[in-house]
């Protein structure tokens, strides 16, 4: 799998840091002893719970973030409100139900505190576990999974079961915000793990209706994965992921150098040249703090450029007589002359090639 492993040239270090950790993907060598596999299954699935919740509001999502301020996962929206969401795992989530009530008392408590603090839309409760209130009738509700149910719609004996709760809380939470939510997440097979995670992303994916490469699902997945489980163990609550670091993997994946198939194209190039324009794309294409703008001029230049070619005339056009003007966005120590150019006009001709699937994702998303 590529590594996206180059940090942005924007002089904040913690910002530096996070694009580091963002883009570059390791393997995650597992615990053997059983509390850090707990510990390790419990942030897999709030990284994973993040990325649920941040998928059903990705329209009006303006950041997320792990370990917040308020709660395990915060959800920041355009309008200045948050949902707060406590996740809860259960590694044997379908018959152990030893710590379920327990660990609705501690979200009860600190989702009380979070709204206390912020303006928040929702407050939710997001678990794994097929009996979250350790009840036949909560059973009956949950078991069959995914399921999402606010409160007045939860069975009288649950409903009693939170009130009762609150009772012992000096400002508890508003209940006509309060939402609880499951998802299946168990076993060590990753392939049914994550099976339902899986089909968010690919649901997202299709949803955009964009003509994108195959396999782009599970590669998001793990993108998205991995960066959001590092981010998550930082404690530094002001380093987020904004909309845009979430959607950039996508606009990164499609306009990779190897989905430039002109050949007629390719061959202005020298073959030494183009191989080192192939070597330095990945890391160069990551270097920059605002490259969702940089596509979004690009594209903008490229429509009120003047020409009455067609769109392969048109874009070599464009191409030979503007990328002087975005040279600097690709500074890269010791680059030559010739490889600059010849890494900026590809760049161009990517982003240009594929500016109906960018178009796609952005209004896809609200972006």
């Amino acid at each position: 799998m590529r590594q996206y492993a180059s940090a942005p040239s924007c002089g904040d270090k913690k910002k530096t840091e996070f694009y580091v950790s963002l883009w570059k993907l390791e393997d995650v060598t597992m615990p053997k002893n059983r509390r850090a596999n707990a510990t390790l299954f419990g942030f897999d699935f709030q990284r994973n719970a993040a990325i649920v919740l941040m998928l059903e509001n990705i329209k009006e999502l303006k950041s997320v973030r792990l370990e917040g301020n308020e709660e395990d996962i915060e959800i920041s929206l355009n309008d200045g409100q948050k949902i707060l969401a406590q996740a809860k795992a259960v590694e044997a989530s379908s018959k152990d139900f030893s710590h379920v009530r327990e660990n609705l008392k501690k979200a009860l408590l600190t989702l009380s505190e979070g709204a206390e603090r912020v303006s928040a839309r929702q407050l939710i409760l997001i678990t794994n576990s097929t009996n979250p209130f350790k009840e036949p009738d909560s059973r009956n509700v949950f078991g069959g999974f995914p399921s999402r149910r606010k409160f007045e719609d939860l069975p009288q004996s649950s409903k009693d079961l939170v009130q009762n709760y609150l009772k012992q809380i000096k400002r508890p939470l508003d209940l006509s915000k309060f939402i609880v939510q499951t998802f299946p997440f168990e076993t060590d097979d990753e392939t049914e793990r994550y099976k339902f995670v899986m089909q968010k992303v690919n649901d997202f994916i299709g949803a955009l209706n964009g003509n994108f490469t195959y396999g782009l699902g599970k590669w998001l997945f793990d993108v998205w994965n991995k960066n959001v489980f590092i981010n998550g163990t930082k404690k530094d609550s002001s380093i987020q992921l904004t909309k845009e670091d979430i959607i950039w993997p996508i606009l990164v994946h499609e306009t990779d150098i190897s989905r430039c198939d002109d050949d007629e194209f390719i061959e202005e190039f020298d073959v030494g040249v183009y191989d080192e324009v192939a070597r330095l794309y990945g890391n160069t294409i990551n270097s920059c703090c605002e490259r969702v703008e940089f596509f979004t001029r690009v594209l903008y230049d490229y429509a009120q450029f003047p020409c009455n070619k067609k769109t392969k005339g048109k874009c070599r056009e464009f191409i030979n007589a503007t990328w002087e003007n975005y040279q600097e966005d690709f500074s890269v120590v010791g680059i030559e002359k010739e490889t600059k150019e010849a890494l900026t006009k590809i760049v161009l001709y990517n982003v240009i090639h594929r500016r109906i699937t960018i178009d796609k994702v952005k209004q896809g998303v609200s972006l």
